[in-house]
């Protein structure tokens, strides 16, 4: 989760299967000789040019089942993380549209269940 100041994140819609169509946490798959904060800081800078560092970990969530007839078994950790350089811009093979927005102006048209994502770091900001 890309944190801007005055609780701002960043979503992204992306362009392809399983998540088309939906808005969602920039992120991806762990590679070959990565580990999951590598992978995210990775990920967040190919899919938005931004440059980020971790700050902490949000928590890990389980979600299982199916959406638009896609059958969905999703084990992702979420981070917080900070951009300390670059300009937004999407990755055009991936990515539709990406949005800085105010976690009170949250589409409800979120990938799966990113929602539990966003209350948990809306919760982590309010202690």
């Amino acid at each position: 989760m890309v944190e801007f100041p005055d609780m701002k994140i960043l979503l992204i819609k992306r362009l392809t299967v399983p998540f088309k169509g939906y808005w969602a946490l920039p992120g991806g798959r762990v590679e070959v000789a990565e580990n999951v904060e590598q992978a995210i800081v990775r990920e967040v800078k190919e899919e938005t040019g931004l440059t980020t560092a971790i700050v902490r970990k949000i928590g890990e969530y389980r979600e299982k089942g199916f959406k638009d007839g896609i059958e969905y078994d999703y084990s992702p950790a979420c981070f917080l993380v900070r951009s300390i350089s670059g300009e937004i811009r999407r990755q055009e093979s991936e990515i539709e549209e990406i949005r800085l927005l105010n976690v009170t102006e949250i589409p409800t048209d979120l990938a799966f269940e990113h929602s539990k994502m966003l209350q948990d770091y809306i919760a982590l900001k309010q202690t």
